[in-house]
């Protein structure tokens, strides 16, 4: 881990930082390096570095290293150690064209199952997400989960549970590059905009109950997001040297 990572105690709210808190706030911590660039692909974790540059003991640092590989944010190594992973732009090509074929049914499937209350939920969802995401000041962690929140609430509704792990895989696959790229989304109001507008496509469909219309909208977005990947290799790895 790089010398620009170093952090000291008084990074921690003193205040909340309870020892039955301590692997959620060194989660915490670690998700907030990788999104600043602190941390980058491929990176080691090194468990007594950590617990010395937080000032915690290894038990609380490896609950979190085992939570960011639960989260598919970091892989153990034997006779290595634990590292963040590592994902190619074909990496990422191929996890969009996987979702692309799997969201759009599990949608679909949904729209013809929902129910009144089902809808009520996904606007409760959707409302939350237009709030957190109009902030002046955003975090690109809570957009990501809220997403993931309403996405998930929606392909669930389908009650194809087989269809709706994979595409969790999927996400999870996927979450390094969504928090960075995120992370750089959130600084244009136009792709705020668009974000939402998105969302809002998706809820009016399900409205509808018009489950052709839900299956060709997250088709052609996700197509979209297939062909036009931006990805920066300086904002996921180090540099050459």
């Amino acid at each position: 881990m790089r010398e620009s990572a170093r952090i000291t105690m008084n990074d921690f709210n003193k205040v909340t930082l309870q020892h039955n808190r301590l692997p959620d706030l060194v989660l915490d911590k670690l998700m907030e390096w990788i999104m600043s660039g602190k941390l980058l692909m491929g990176d080691k974790l090194n468990t007594e570095e950590l617990a010395s540059q937080l000032g915690v003991s290894r038990m609380p640092i490896r609950e979190a290293l085992s939570n960011l590989e639960k989260m598919s944010l970091a892989e153990s190594i034997p006779y290595a150690g634990t590292r963040l992973v590592t994902l190619t732009k074909e990496d990422v090509r191929q996890i969009y064209i996987a979702r692309t074929a799997l969201e759009p049914v599990a949608a679909k499937y949904a729209c013809e199952k929902i129910t009144e209350k089902d809808i009520e939920n996904f606007r409760k969802i959707h409302e939350e997400y237009r709030r957190i995401v109009t902030q002046d000041e955003l975090d690109a962690i809570d957009v990501y989960q809220q997403n993931r929140l309403y996405h998930f609430s929606i392909y669930k509704a389908s009650e194809l549970g087989r269809v709706c792990t994979m595409i969790e895989s999927l996400w999870d696959n996927l979450s390094f590059f969504k928090l960075i790229y995120g992370q750089e989304l959130l600084n244009s109001k136009e792709s705020r905009e668009r974000m939402i507008e998105e969302h809002q496509s998706y809820l009016e469909a399900l409205e509808k109950r018009d489950s052709d219309l839900i299956y060709e909208l997250l088709r052609e977005n996700l197509k979209k997001r297939t062909e036009n990947i931006p990805y920066n290799s300086d904002a996921y790895f180090h540099e050459e040297t």
